[in-house]
């Protein structure tokens, strides 16, 4: 199988309508995942066969997707989805910064194999647009962490912050590109020249040697980390609180496989734990 991510910003009026639509197209095709469905445009992942690969694609952009923002990946046959699903939803990622799609569409890009070149300029700030635990396991080479725990936070950031950005040029990246695309034009009119990574860390990896890199990128799927090479990476999930682990938290005491790391383990709830011990014996039944 393939996997197919993608994502693309355009009006879309009527939301039963081309979810019917992408209902109608997939009931004949093996497929698992996920697509989101918002005025804004849509934004999916998902796991088809190779051999409806390029009808899968042909449809995708039939439908309002930009070919640019279509990235394939091989799929192993591990546990990625247990299921296709199609979501209507206010934002195709959720951010609350109440942009337009015009104001989304006047972002600045700069193209992966140019990147480098930029971010060694003297008057530029290179800004991580994405979560604490995604900065942690792999980050550009002085890169700002803003330290959010989710997206939605990263508005707050940007008012509390945009003095310090004040006459800089400040070159921004999140994994895809999805969040820079709505992170940039926030950017802008906090009064801030703001530049985005097209395709985010995964095409700067595809393109480049990525030689300012460092560490891992964090992924939203079962691989959950890639390296450069875009293979799955080291880094490992805690089952108690679904945080990313690095090498001294994956060496704690706190840590327990399957079970609890330092993050959470003075949080877990009872029920919490019974559901985790339970599932941990699943497994060694199975095993």
């Amino acid at each position: 199988m393939v996997v197919i991510a993608f994502y693309s910003f355009f009006e879309i009026k009527n939301l039963n309508n081309i979810k019917n639509d992408i209902h109608n197209f997939f009931e004949k095709i093996k497929i698992k995942g996920k697509i989101l469905i918002g005025p804004e445009g849509l934004n999916g992942t998902i796991a088809v066969n190779n051999i409806d690969r390029h009808e899968t694609i042909d449809f995708i952009k039939k439908i309002g997707v930009q070919k640019k923002n279509i990235k394939l990946s091989n799929f192993d046959g591990k546990t990625f989805f247990k299921k296709f699903k199609i979501h209507i939803k206010e934002e195709i990622v959720t951010s609350d910064f109440n942009l337009t799609i015009d104001e989304i569409k006047k972002g600045q890009f700069i193209n992966p194999k140019k990147w480098e070149e930029f971010i060694t300029q003297d008057n530029v700030i290179i800004l991580d647009t994405r979560n604490d635990y995604e900065f942690k396991i792999g980050r550009f080479k002085k890169a700002i962490n803003p330290d959010i725990k989710t997206f939605r936070e990263f508005k707050s950031y940007i008012e509390d912050n945009k003095l310090r950005f004040k006459n800089k040029k400040v070159a921004i990246y999140c994994t895809g590109g999805i969040r820079c695309e709505k992170a940039g034009p926030l950017m802008k009119k906090n009064g801030i020249d703001t530049y985005q990574l097209k395709g985010g860390i995964l095409k700067y990896f595809e393109n480049t040697p990525a030689s300012s890199w460092i560490g891992e990128c964090f992924v939203f799927d079962y691989r959950v980390s890639v390296n450069k090479n875009l293979q799955k990476g080291q880094c490992k999930l805690c089952y108690g609180c679904n945080m990313p682990l690095t090498d001294e938290e994956l060496s704690s005491p706190y840590y327990e496989e399957g079970f609890s790391c330092p993050n959470c383990y003075k949080h877990l709830s009872n029920k919490k734990k019974r559901s985790l011990s339970d599932k941990r014996e699943h497994w060694k039944r199975i095993s």
